[in-house]
């Protein structure tokens, strides 16, 4: 039923009692507000490919995640786990290290570059020494611009490969955002 105070109300039929329900006369989104702290959504990307590199800077592993924030208040938990992670060098750690784009002006280290994993003495005793990554990091968007997460990482040798993830295995990124 329509009226001219701004409220409709809707009269359910052939129920018991009274049962009527009043909404507020807005457009948009009714729901104004979120509890702080609520998930309003989990993107998560995949691999199974081998992704390695012998560069001593952070280079992108090609993981993504693209996130647009529903308010500019949303908070991100940003995870990576699984995969093979080793390098072929007991003389090589893997750095491994979350960096984020935001609406596309290029990437940029997620804590001022502080290293989230660290994966040291590839080989012992002559035989390689693998294992699995498991990194997090949270990250205050202050933003509703797109948002791509991406883990990145290097070798501390040149001269020897780090792999972030062997075919065959599966890596995650997993990117849950959280009312601010």
């Amino acid at each position: 039923k329509g009226s001219s105070s701004g409220q409709v109300t809707v009269d359910v039929p052939a129920a018991a009692g009274t049962n009527t329900l009043s909404l507020p006369a807005e457009t948009g989104n009714l729901l104004t507000s979120v509890t702080t702290g609520v998930c309003l959504g989990v993107t998560v990307a995949t691999s199974t490919s081998t992704i390695s590199t012998t560069n001593t800077s952070f280079t992108a592993s090609g993981l993504q995640a693209t996130v647009t924030p529903q308010t500019t208040g949303s908070k991100f938990l940003v995870m990576t786990s699984g995969g093979n992670v080793f390098p072929n060098n007991e003389q090589t750690e893997i750095h491994i290290i979350h960096y984020v784009n935001v609406g596309g002006a290029g990437a940029g280290a997620i804590n001022n570059s502080n290293t989230k994993g660290i994966i040291r003495n590839g080989l012992v005793g002559g035989g390689e020494q693998k294992g699995m990554q498991s990194t997090c990091v949270f990250y205050d968007a202050n933003t509703t611009s797109q948002l791509v997460f991406e883990p990145y990482f290097k070798s501390t040798n040149g001269s020897s490969t780090a792999y972030f993830n062997q075919s065959t295995v599966e890596v995650n990124l997993t990117v849950m955002e959280f009312a601010g």
